[in-house]
């Protein structure tokens, strides 16, 4: 019978998985604050309180402390507003997937040895923007019209070793799903008029019109791994340890045609950013380490605080490009980003559960100047959200769960090719998720 549960809940977990298109979007950098309808409700503090099978992609030691099997299914609607110079994003609602699947062969939390393995895949992280103005924003800039997006998706298979009633260490490697595709287009006019070829606007064929730079949905794919650790000192106290490493990916290609103004030759356009017939870039995901600290202080009620360091100057300081003119990388200049947590976890009677959770981190962009223009394709700027959710246990075996995001609005400003630029931002997330027991 347990074969037959296992089976079906992995076919589940990977059928929706890959039929859900992921379009993520930042929240803590380019990662979400939490995997699945209760991290998020929680703030993402759930290190040494693993609560579903999501703790496979967040702290593989957690499947050990799981009471059953289970399999988890939902998603997220993911609504981030994005405010270029005032003007709203044209595309505002996406969707991203989450299941996994704990198998815990002696179905129970056992104070004993005991090895659990699971697969989890997610929607992790992503971001980008849809913005289009002919008239340039607001600025004189040639700026005309900003589109990226940026999806990750992992595959965690994981397995946790539980030594006694105390500890469990887990490990997983991590398999990787990325695709991105941008689009910048440029008024050639505006250039002519803004850098001296005045003589051409309107006249020759490199200063009319605009220059298209746009590099449609390419795929890239790429593997890590996870360790963690779950340490029970007492029924009041327990405390979690997660490392992810580096995401290691393949690089981005493009085939382009060149566009790029050669100035000797009067061939290009302007605007045009492509100086060769491929565009390459190479984009790994960073190194984290999450620490928490879970309190029990009466039976129905938990309190857990995280703190997690991402390494973000090491993935996005100046990401490696070639084939766009003038550049041998993009330059981000993410700094690194602390991010801290706070989830309560409370049940009033035993089928409902109610949760709530708290999450900071300062923005890795940096502000001002062209440094924060070279981010108008990635502002991943919000800092401060706030959730809430709910689980009802519909069945002993069956448990629903819900959960509402806020991330509060945060404004950075630079320029861009000399113009000043302001990004705004709020978020809302909405997620639900469907647990079986087994």
């Amino acid at each position: 019978m347990l074969k037959k549960h296992v089976s079906l809940a992995v076919a589940l977990a990977v059928g929706l998985s890959l039929g859900v298109a992921t379009k993520s979007f930042a929240t803590n950098g380019y990662y979400m604050t939490g995997l699945g309808a209760k991290q998020i409700a929680l703030g993402g503090a759930v290190v040494a309180n693993p609560q579903d099978a999501s703790t496979i992609l967040t702290n593989p030691a957690g499947i050990s402390w799981l009471p059953t099997s289970s399999a988890s299914v939902g998603g997220d609607i993911f609504v981030p507003l994005r405010y270029l110079n005032g003007q709203g994003s044209q595309s505002n609602v996406y969707v991203v997937p989450a299941a996994g699947v704990a198998i815990n062969p002696k179905g129970c939390n056992c104070q004993e040895s005991n090895f659990t393995w699971g697969i989890g895949m997610y929607g992790v992280s992503g971001m980008g923007v849809d913005w289009n103005n002919p008239n340039g924003f607001g600025m004189a800039a040639p700026l005309q019209k900003v589109y990226s997006n940026m999806q990750m998706m992992e595959m965690d298979i994981a397995g946790s070793y539980r030594i006694d009633g105390h500890l469990s260490i887990g490990f997983a490697p991590v398999f990787v799903y990325q695709a991105m595709s941008l689009e910048m287009d440029m008024n050639n006019e505006a250039i002519a008029k803004a850098y001296g070829y005045g003589s051409y606007a309107g006249v020759a064929p490199f200063a009319t019109g605009t220059a298209v730079n746009s590099l449609n949905a390419q795929n890239a794919y790429g593997a890590g791994f996870n360790l963690g650790l779950v340490y029970k000192l007492n029924d009041m106290w327990q405390f979690g340890l997660a490392y992810q490493s580096k995401r290691w990916m393949q690089t981005l290609q493009w085939n382009t045609i060149p566009n790029a103004f050669n100035p000797a030759t009067g061939q290009g356009m302007l605007g045009g950013m492509f100086d060769g017939y491929k565009v390459r870039m190479r984009l790994d995901m960073p190194q984290t380490i999450q620490f928490g600290v879970n309190f029990r202080p009466v039976n129905n009620l938990r309190i857990e605080a995280d703190a997690k360091w991402i390494n973000w100057s090491n993935v996005m300081d100046k990401v490696p490009v070639t084939g766009v003119a003038g550049m041998n990388s993009w330059d981000f200049n993410w700094k690194n980003q602390w991010v801290y947590m706070l989830g309560v976890e409370y049940t009033p009677t035993p089928p409902l559960t109610l949760m709530a959770g708290f999450n900071y981190g300062k923005s890795p962009v940096p502000d001002g100047g062209q440094a924060f223009g070279n981010n108008i394709i990635a502002p991943a700027i919000v800092q401060t959200h706030l959730s809430f959710g709910a689980s009802y246990s519909v069945t002993p075996s069956v448990q629903v769960t819900a959960a509402y995001q806020h991330a509060f609005e945060h404004k950075q400003s630079g320029t861009f090719d000399g113009m000043p630029i302001s990004i705004k931002m709020h978020e809302d997330e909405y997620a639900v998720q469907l647990t079986y027991k087994f």
